[in-house]
């Protein structure tokens, strides 16, 4: 018989002599398995990783260049063979890490722990310790992280890593925490079921395998714009500021799902080489981030996720503010096109009076039929709910909140510390080398430095000024005395570190290697002035 393992909240199960409370196996038949072999769905090789008593040797299914198998009635599946189990020798996998080391911030945390390859698992876990934490207790270690470090590696918790699991599991703790706002929003009394809670989990996952290998555009970056949004929330709530829950967890969503199948290349290459891509969209509408919201949305209604969709999207009204939100943000954060930065910044213009704006400012004048089908809205909702479709004062408002939110996160970096904001400095000059490698763009070497400062200048010392609504003046303040030390600093050393980079990239240099000698120089210098301060 061929079969996929599922878990199911039904009952109690039992494999390979292990006990798993509150869950049986329920088999699937699948055409596409094959004689004598025990296959996984993600969700049962995840448990199965943290199974107390025994260890199982688990292969990722890869047929030809396709990961996974199509599953009736869930859609196309990551699955898992089971080659073998055995007893797990948890007694001899220790932690033999020197407490004494200090990590420097948003370095990658290196482990001197023995893989789990030892015990029977193919991929080395370094997300271990993460799953002895609720949910909870990863939302509130994210959370109460410092801005401008946010990704210090202090504890495993928030370290900064580019391990696929470790940032998924991050990015679902995030999204569940918000998703349970919403609930309890709805009903003071609501709990989320199980059955969405995997969901919640496999949609992550799902998402997380859209991201390609971009240097700059990637899985880690979105969970860097992913945490940079939610620290930005708790900072407004923490103001004082009342958030309505399904806007926040529609905007933790878009961070996360806002560069989803990015390729690496500028919506200008993709136009000039004639990607695919651009075929698929008028010339008014931004590439990438139009398709990054396209297959955001194709995952999410997808038949395995109606438990999830359902949580979150339980009405017309839900859907309307979910979509608004989803597409007002991801839009905006097309910041190379000169004409939509300028209408974004004539929206927060024009929001700061209380006259009804101009319709022609509404972003979404051209999407509002993708968005209906999107979500699976009907063209009568706009009879039932007219005023949701009319540009307004208060809804122009929440509008530039929405963009301004997304943008000073998918920024994030450059109103940080230095090393967040060199780390991901260095990484998109690389992504960029790829693209001149390929013969796609100039040399940005050429004029790396001056652009960085450039941009300080002209768009992010601005963007924290307008910021400045939203947030609580120490906070603003912090922001826009990060951005400004970074400049100093780009200003001082830019030529420096882009020959470093240039370096870097030229001898294929370990990124680690070449960000310890980054770090260096802002770090070097500023001790030198605490130094003669404190004399």
């Amino acid at each position: 018989m061929c079969m996929i393992y599922y878990f199911t909240p039904v009952a109690t199960g039992r494999i390979a002599d292990i006990s798993f409370p509150l869950f049986c196996f329920s088999f699937l038949s699948q055409s596409t398995s094959k004689k004598m072999k025990i296959q996984v769905a993600d969700i049962t090789y995840r448990l199965l990783q943290d199974a107390p008593t025994a260890s199982f040797v688990m292969t990722k299914r890869v047929e030809g260049d396709i990961v996974g198998v199509q599953v009736k009635g869930k859609g196309h599946q990551t699955t898992y063979w089971i080659e073998r189990a055995g007893p797990r020798a948890w007694d001899s996998y220790v932690n033999d890490d020197p407490e004494d080391v200090k990590r420097d911030v948003e370095t990658p945390i290196i482990s001197s722990k023995k893989s789990k390859e030892n015990y029977g698992v193919k991929e080395a876990d370094a997300a271990v310790e993460e799953r002895n934490y609720t949910s909870e207790e990863i939302y509130d270690a994210m959370s109460s992280q410092d801005w401008e470090n946010l990704g210090h590696a202090s504890s495993s918790l928030v370290g900064a890593t580019d391990d696929s699991y470790s940032l998924g599991f991050r990015a679902g703790a995030l999204l569940e925490h918000h998703l349970l706002c919403v609930l309890q929003e709805r009903d003071p009394n609501a709990e989320m079921s199980l059955s969405t809670k995997i969901q919640l989990n496999q949609f992550v996952q799902e998402v997380s395998e859209t991201y390609g290998n971009a240097k700059f555009h990637n899985w880690s970056h979105a969970n860097h714009v992913t945490t940079s949004m939610n620290k930005l929330l708790a900072v407004i709530q923490e103001g004082g500021e009342e958030l309505v829950s399904l806007n926040s967890f529609s905007l933790v969503f878009a961070a996360l799902v806002h560069d989803a199948g990015h390729t690496g290349m500028s919506n200008k290459i993709l136009k000039d080489i004639d990607h695919p891509l651009s075929k698929k969209f008028d010339d008014s509408i931004p590439i990438a981030e139009k398709n990054s919201i396209n297959i955001a949305l194709n995952i999410l209604f997808q038949d395995n996720f109606s438990s999830l969709r359902n949580a979150i999207l339980p009405g017309d009204m839900d859907k309307i503010e979910f979509a608004r939100t989803l597409f007002q943000s991801i839009l905006i954060t097309d910041i190379a096109t000169p004409d939509r930065v300028k209408l974004g910044i004539e929206r927060y213009k024009a929001s700061q009076g209380n006259e009804d704006p101009d319709a022609g400012l509404c972003p979404l004048s051209n999407h509002i039929s993708d968005l209906f089908d999107g979500v699976g809205l009907e063209e009568s909702v706009k009879d039932e709910h007219p005023d949701e479709f009319v540009v307004t004062s208060s809804g122009l408002k929440r509008c530039v909140r929405n963009e301004h939110l997304m943008l000073l996160s998918d920024v994030g970096h450059l109103c940080q510390s230095w090393e967040n904001f060199i780390k991901w400095n260095f990484r998109l000059f690389k992504e960029l080398m790829d693209c001149y490698r390929k013969k796609l763009c100039d040399n940005p070497r050429e004029t790396w430095v001056q652009g960085q400062i450039d941009f300080f200048d002209k768009y992010i010392i601005p963007l924290v000024e307008r910021c400045r609504i939203l947030f609580p003046e120490e906070f603003s303040e912090a922001l826009l005395t990060n951005a400004m030390n970074n400049l100093k600093l780009w200003t001082i050393f830019g030529v420096q570190a882009t020959n470093m980079m240039a370096l870097g990239v030229r001898n294929d240099e370990r990124e680690d290697a070449v960000l310890v000698d980054l770090y260096g120089l802002g770090r070097d210098y500023l001790e030198r002035i605490e130094s003669k301060k404190s004399k």
